[in-house]
């Protein structure tokens, strides 16, 4: 991470080393790992890209690079702007706060989604079939989806400034 991602600080590449280490252990209790080696590196990779991308923001496109192993440019902060919003965290908490307000039982699933618990293993914490967790989650983003397209609250203004409605 160090060598692609050379100019951020210590800490952000602990966060992002953590990152792929615990990509590569779900993976790990997913199935056996045939190269894990290879697989580690595409984590490595994948996670500073994504790291460039949160940070140039939704519409932030990222050119292919010329070799393989060139580090990644951090975008140029914009003056008078702020580090770059992470879009993502943005969602999460617009949804858990809608939800906080106007559906508990969807909350708790959120936060569970949220801590990127796996399917079964929050079907198995409520003791209910994996099919129902995933039914119950898709009619709560649904909500989500409806206030989306209403145009209003807060949801409303995460889409717009996504620009993704």
């Amino acid at each position: 991470m160090r060598r692609k991602l050379k100019s951020l600080p210590e800490d952000t590449v602990e966060d992002l080393a953590r990152e792929a280490m615990v990509s590569l252990y779900r993976l790990s209790r997913r199935e056996a790992l045939v190269n894990p080696d290879p697989l580690a590196a595409t984590l490595v990779d994948r996670v500073c890209v994504d790291h460039v991308r949160r940070l140039r923001g939704p519409a932030g496109r990222l050119d292919p690079l010329s070799q393989k192993d060139a580090p990644l440019e951090l975008p140029a902060p914009s003056p008078g702007s702020e580090a770059g919003v992470d879009m993502l965290e943005l969602f999460r908490f617009v949804v858990l706060e809608h939800f906080k307000q106007h559906d508990a039982p969807c909350h708790e699933l959120a936060t569970e989604f949220f801590t990127e618990l796996s399917w079964s293993a929050i079907a198995r914490q409520r003791q209910l079939r994996h099919s129902t967790v995933i039914k119950r989650w898709s009619a709560c983003m649904e909500q989500i989806r409806e206030l989306a397209y209403a145009q209003r609250g807060p949801v409303w203004e995460w889409a717009r400034q996504a620009r993704i409605v």
